[in-house]
Formats: C-alpha cells, structure tokens, sequence
C-alpha cells in the first residue's frame, strides 16, 4: 500500500467519543454510527448513552 493511501486507512483501535462527535458536527453521519457503535462495545457501561446518539443519528440520517 503507498504511503497516501496509508494515510487514509482508519484504526478502529483510536476510535474515541471526540472522534466520533467531530464526524456527527462535520455531517458525517454514517461514520458517527459506526464509531458509536464500537464504542459501545468497548465501553459497555455507556451504551444505553451511545444508543441514543445512534438513533438520533439515524433520524438525521433519514430526514436528508
């Protein structure tokens, strides 16, 4: 893989909730949901949390 491609690839492992936000400000929905969705399985204690942010999102999501 070249180095510019590389740079793109995401880790799954730096999912963080910050990450995730930013993708839920700049509209990106889709990435929000995916990192909320790991993130509620690494942080199980916030998951009813996460849950309603993925909902929220998913509403947005269908409104466009």
């Amino acid at each position: 893989m070249n180095m510019a491609k590389q740079s793109i690839v995401e880790d799954d492992d730096l999912v963080t909730e910050t990450l995730a936000g930013i993708y839920e400000k700049q509209g990106f929905y889709t990435k929000a949901i995916k990192a909320y969705e790991k993130l509620s399985l690494k942080y199980p204690e916030k998951k009813l949390s996460f849950a309603a942010r993925i909902e929220n999102l998913r509403q947005q999501l269908n409104e466009q």
